[in-house]
């Protein structure tokens, strides 16, 4: 598992965002699972792409995604979550329906185990089935996030999607749908309660700063008291970097402020491109015979700065 995987492991091994994920993707927000309804499960291990046909290199290229299952109310809840931003899984319908398929055969084996150490199946039907009539399985629930920041996701949506099979056969092959949550599909997220709001507004408006400066102007709180986890998926799932001296300890919890982190980086971006200016003109004055005295006075006229910092600037950049 890579540093990405790592991050969206842990992030999702929160109860809180795990049912978040779950209500606000398959809901619409109603709260249907509780936090406190859910159980621990292992996760299945799914291989994706040939290690061995593509070498180290190749594989991490399309390293896709992190899985985490709970039990509620019976059944298993299943995420998997795709981050790579230039990275579309066109087999992710045929590795869900494996993952499923394992998890159900797994149902299975606990039930034939049960049975053989019991010995309570009295027909021939049931002892060959290793299971009773009657008996059911718990349903697994499957859900994929896509966090990819380069445009939505364009793979099958479903197992018709992948094959090559004329509309009147069809409806003799089984087909099999993907729950599919692609945040580029999605303009606001207020199904969502948790800091995966947050995280979905920085990757869906990664690439226009303008928006995301607005929508953090619109929910400045929320922004304003950004987790020690929230703040590193942004790093990883959308690039977005808040560094330490942005860090508000309160009560023993450490929060983060990211719009005002947000407002440094955009002033950082105005200060580097002012003294480029400044140079600029310093060098173009000097190249039509300027002395230094009138140049100094072009900077402080033309960047409302003092006649020191002016002189600094002449001092620095006159060749």
């Amino acid at each position: 598992m890579g540093k990405k995987d790592d991050y969206q492991f842990d992030y999702l091994d929160d109860n809180r965002r795990f049912a978040d994920q779950i209500n606000g993707a398959l809901f619409s927000g109603k709260q249907v699972v509780k936090p406190e309804e859910l159980e621990p499960e292992d996760s299945l291990n799914v291989i994706t792409g040939n290690m061995e046909e593509k070498g180290n290199k190749r594989a991490e290229s399309i390293r896709t995604a992190v899985d985490k299952a709970r039990i509620w109310r019976g059944r298993k809840l299943h995420i998997l979550v795709v981050e790579n931003q230039n990275y579309v899984d066109y087999q992710m319908v045929l590795r869900n329906m494996l993952s499923e398929s394992i998890g159900y055969r797994k149902q299975w084996k606990q039930k034939k185990r049960i049975h053989r150490d019991e010995r309570d199946l009295t027909s021939q039907d049931e002892y060959l089935s290793a299971m009773g009539k009657e008996e059911k399985f718990a349903p697994i629930i499957t859900l994929v996030v896509y966090f990819g920041t380069e445009g939505k996701g364009d793979g099958a949506g479903c197992l018709h999607d992948l094959l090559d099979i004329d509309d009147e056969l069809k409806e003799y092959v089984t087909n099999y749908r993907l729950n599919l949550y692609d945040c580029q599909e999605h303009d606001t997220f207020n199904e969502f309660h948790t800091e995966l709001r947050q995280v979905f507004d920085a990757v869906r408006h990664s690439n226009d700063k303008e928006d995301l400066r607005s929508i953090m102007e619109e929910n400045r709180e929320a922004y304003s008291n950004i987790d020690s986890d929230t703040k590193d998926m942004l790093k990883v799932v959308a690039n977005i970097k808040i560094p330490e001296k942005f860090k508000i300890v309160e009560g023993g919890k450490e929060r983060y402020d990211m719009c005002k982190a947000f407002e440094d980086m955009r002033r950082e971006g105005y200060d580097e491109g002012r003294e480029e200016g400044i140079r600029i003109l310093i060098q173009t004055c000097q190249e039509l015979g300027m002395s230094k005295k009138i140049i100094t006075q072009k900077c402080v006229e033309k960047y409302e700065i003092t006649d020191e910092n002016a002189k600094k600037y002449v001092q620095e950049y006159c060749i």
